[in-house]
Parts: structure tokens; C-alpha cells; sequence
């Protein structure tokens, strides 16, 4: 092993550049890390607002109450205008029948 004494870089003079340095690059890791952070935040709210707008458009589809699909799909209930049409159809047919 060599002696500190013969070493290119003495212990003390290392030493202190080493120590700023990591500072120096602990300082650039923290900057770099909150503007990813940042960039990150931007891309999802974007990807958000996105969204909004796309579920926004497509509202129209969901505006209409959903228990007249209830009604329509039970065996025997109808909705009040699709009774009024059977009754006519119901006494149509039965003016055309000649038993």
C-alpha cells in the first residue's frame, strides 16, 4: 500500500475538494430532481385536463335517467306511450280477425 504521503493528492487538499464537490452535485441532484417533479405534475395535469374535457363531451350520453331502462327490459312493463301503441296494435288485430 503507499503511504499517504506519496499519494498524487494529499489527504487534505482531497478532501476538501471532494466534500464541495459533493455538495456542488447534491445541490444539481435536488434542482434536477424538483424539475422532474415539476415536468411530471405539468404531464399528468394536462392528461387530466384531457380527460375532463373528453368525459365532458361525452356527458350527453349519460344525461337521459337510467330507470327507463328498467322499465323496458322487465317482461309486462312498458313504458306509458309503448302501452298506448299496443293497445291500437291489441285492437287492430283484433278487427282483422274473422274466426
Amino acid at each position: 500500500m503507499s503511504s499517504p504521503a506519496r499519494s498524487t493528492v494529499s489527504a487534505a487538499s482531497g478532501g476538501a475538494v471532494s466534500a464541495a464537490e459533493d455538495v456542488a452535485d447534491s445541490i444539481d441532484a435536488l434542482y434536477r430532481k424538483d424539475e422532474a417533479v415539476a415536468e411530471l405534475k405539468s404531464e399528468v395535469m394536462e392528461a387530466l385536463q384531457r380527460e375532463v374535457r373528453s368525459l365532458d363531451d361525452d356527458s350527453w350520453m349519460f344525461a337521459a335517467p337510467r330507470s327507463r331502462i328498467n322499465l323496458v327490459s322487465r317482461p309486462g312493463a312498458y313504458l306509458p306511450k309503448q302501452q298506448g301503441e299496443l293497445a291500437e296494435l291489441g285492437q287492430a288485430s283484433k278487427k282483422t280477425r274473422n274466426f
